[in-house]
């Protein structure tokens, strides 16, 4: 109840903030920027552009201009780019999937720690704030070999730039989020670049805050125990913090430490579908991760000039799970707690070779600790030694073209085994290759193609699940074998100064996927080595973007993939992929309005998909659903003070009230009237 009032209160200076935005545009003062410029200056979209990288597509996010929030979630960075499916599963987390693949096969990092190497392999996106980042770079295939270990099917990577500003008084940023069921986020941060010398030192800190009693409840969706419209059991409160400190020196050289963490309380939404859904909710679920980097900028060899970067990562998270014996959420059944800590060590080199060709060396170390207590036994330890050694050689064939090779060899091992059966290490050789051409100043081609495959988590291995699961220590890595080809133009075409389109090509084959399972007498489940997963499809991305300093902008992404489960044991039966939808893609538009405001428009469709209904065992359906975003906005500046400009944000989700399913039983949010503002 108080975070309703406080967040009624906010409301209304947010919308006298709007207008009085608008009443000032007689004042002239810029909207704020609509694309940006990275690589050979290629614009796409208001917050996306597309690069390659060894032969392998790539988009690049600024996180500064993203609409869903002042303070957004990973997870919601995310459903606004392109090519990843973003889906909520029945534990109540996030899960990422890339060509269709499954969520432990993409790979998470921040400021180079990747949280994806942990208990479960693989990270929950709704939790990871990105308060603090500049940048997120998702390579949907796999554009390097250097990311360490069990990097195979897309990287998503989340960064400050590594370039520093230039000296000057401190700066702070800062916002506020509020909706119509009284949910609230609020952020603040400040930080300074100071000289010393020919020396700089960056020190950047920021807090937010983020409480709701639960997501809407779209319309057609019956849910017995939902309260004032609102979702059953979807409430959260959560605060995050980071702080970074940054010295550059001469040469490139570098020393950073970054520290990011939240701390969160949250409902597990039920499944509508099954008789028996979980009914959890997290009391608690917290994280740490502090990095620490140097880099010894350029140095002279006998052979020539080189780079070195070393950095160490530490994550550690603490986890409490409560399982209730009804949907009053009163009664606690059971309960599990988990403890997570990984440290993580990286050695990067770079270094020119004969006719302007360069050489990348890495090796990346992580230990991964977890206790797990499953009440009322006692706590159990499990640990997990995974370690990645890899090189990769670029070179010129020509004035425009560049060719990319590399090979890495992966390693995992279970020291502790939490008194069950320990797996035996395993081993496995990767490669992959690739090509970059730049036909003209217009047109870039690339391709590649690569191999490597992912060790089972801890969690796979052994994890019980709350006596939902039987462990299996028998399991064997996946391999994946990636093929990707396509090409990237950017021109102007006839009156439009800007036009960019990327359309990328791939094929993909895992062997060996690890697949759920279903025991009788008593029902229960069981992952094990059975299945082959085909996918064949086409990313494509573009945007126009006319008009001026005020332009108006026309975006479109589009995914279309066959996906197809084959089971190796049944006479190679084909079957759907579950909770992957085989075409998903999007439509925005920007326009300048009267006034200094800025108007956009976006569709969003995510096409048909399956599931396998735990109940009855049988295939169900989900019809291809599309749903409608738009918003209005204003952008000024200001000459002086702490901050330079603000932005304000009147925004409505899903303006059709349309149920769309991430999977069976768990739809998204309905429709959602926001208010944000920022403070820059």
């Amino acid at each position: 109840m108080a975070t309703r009032t406080i967040a009624r209160s906010l409301v209304l200076p947010a919308l006298a903030l709007l207008a009085a935005a608008a009443s000032v545009g007689a004042q002239g003062a810029p909207p704020p920027p609509d694309s940006i410029t990275r690589l050979r200056t290629v614009q796409v979209t208001e917050t996306r552009s597309v690069a390659a990288t060894g032969g392998a597509a790539a988009v690049i996010v600024n996180t500064l201009e993203l609409k869903a929030s002042p303070a957004p979630l990973l997870d919601q960075a995310l459903r606004e780019s392109p090519f990843l499916q973003v889906r909520r599963n029945s534990r109540g987390e996030m899960e990422l999937s890339v060509r269709g693949s499954d969520s432990r096969q993409a790979a998470v990092m921040i400021d180079g720690v990747p949280l994806t190497l942990g208990w479960d392999h693989r990270t929950d996106p709704s939790l990871i704030p990105i308060t603090g980042s500049e940048e997120i770079v998702i390579t949907p295939g796999l554009g390097s070999l250097l990311n360490g270990p069990n990097s195979l099917g897309g990287t998503v990577s989340i960064s400050q730039r590594d370039v520093a500003p230039q000296p000057g008084p401190a700066r702070a940023w800062g916002g506020i989020g509020v909706d119509q069921t009284g949910a609230i986020v609020t952020t603040f941060g400040a930080g300074r670049t100071m000289a010393a010398g020919t020396d700089r030192v960056t020190v950047r800190g920021g807090v937010s805050y983020r409480e709701r009693d639960g997501v809407t409840l779209p319309g057609g969706v019956t849910d017995p125990t939902s309260q004032s419209g609102r979702r059953t059991n979807t409430d959260l409160k959560e605060i995050d913090g980071f702080a970074s400190l940054r010295w550059n020196g001469r040469a490139g050289r570098t020393l950073g430490l970054s520290i990011t963490g939240f701390d969160a309380e949250r409902g597990v939404p039920p499944e509508e579908h099954l008789a028996e859904p979980r009914l959890w909710r997290y009391p608690y679920s917290s994280r740490a991760v502090v990095a620490l980097s140097a880099g010894s900028g350029l140095f002279e060899t006998p052979w020539g000039h080189g780079t070195l970067k070393l950095s160490t990562g530490y994550n550690s998270g603490r986890t409490k799970i409560e399982a209730y014996t009804d949907r009053t959420y009163a009664t606690v059944d059971d309960e599990e707690l988990g403890d997570e800590r990984t440290a993580t060590a990286r050695a990067h080199l770079t270094h020119t070779l004969p006719k302007s060709a360069s050489l990348a060396a890495a090796f990346t170390i992580a230990d991964v600790r977890y206790d797990e207590t499953l009440s009322p036994d006692p706590a159990v330890s499990y640990r997990q030694v995974l370690w990645s050694g890899g090189a990769e050689v670029e070179a010129p064939v020509g004035s425009r073209t560049t060719f990319a090779a590399g090979i890495v060899a992966d390693n995992a091992s279970t020291p502790e085994s939490g008194g069950r059966p320990k797996q035996d290490a395993l081993n496995s050789i990767g490669w992959r290759s690739g090509i970059t051409h730049q036909a003209s100043d217009a047109w870039r081609l690339n391709a590649s193609v690569s191999r490597r495959s992912r060790f089972p988590a801890l969690r796979e291995l052994y994890s019980g699940a709350l006596n939902r699961f039987v462990p299996n220590p028998e399991l064997k890595p996946e391999t994946l074998v990636g093929v990707e080809g396509g090409f990237a133009f950017q021109a102007a075409i006839g009156g439009i100064p800007d036009a960019t389109i990327q359309v990328t090509g791939f094929r993909h084959r895992l062997d060996d996927a690890v697949v759920r399972t279903t025991l009788q007498n008593p029902t229960r489940f069981k992952r094990v080595n059975r299945d082959r997963i085909e996918s064949t499809g086409i990313e494509a991305i573009g945007g126009l973007s006319f008009g001026g300093a005020r332009a108006m902008t026309l975006t479109a992404d589009a995914t279309i993939q066959r996906i197809r489960i084959i089971d190796q044991t049944a006479g190679d039966a084909a079957r759907h992929s579950e909770n992957n939808p085989e075409v998903r893609g999007s439509l925005g538009v920007g326009m300048p309005l009267a006034w200094q405001l800025r108007g956009s428009a976006s569709a969003r469709y995510i096409g048909t998909q399956y599931c396998i209904n735990g109940d009855t065992g049988s295939e169900m359906r989900l019809d291809g659903k599309a749903l409608g975003d738009v918003s209005v906005e204003r952008g000024f500046s200001f000459v002086r003070g702490l901050f330079q400009s603000v932005r304000a944000l009147i925004a409505i989700d899903n303006v059709g009230d349309v149920a769309v399913y991430d999977q069976c039983g768990l739809p998204q949010p309905g429709r959602t009237l926001r208010l944000m503002v920022n403070f820059r």
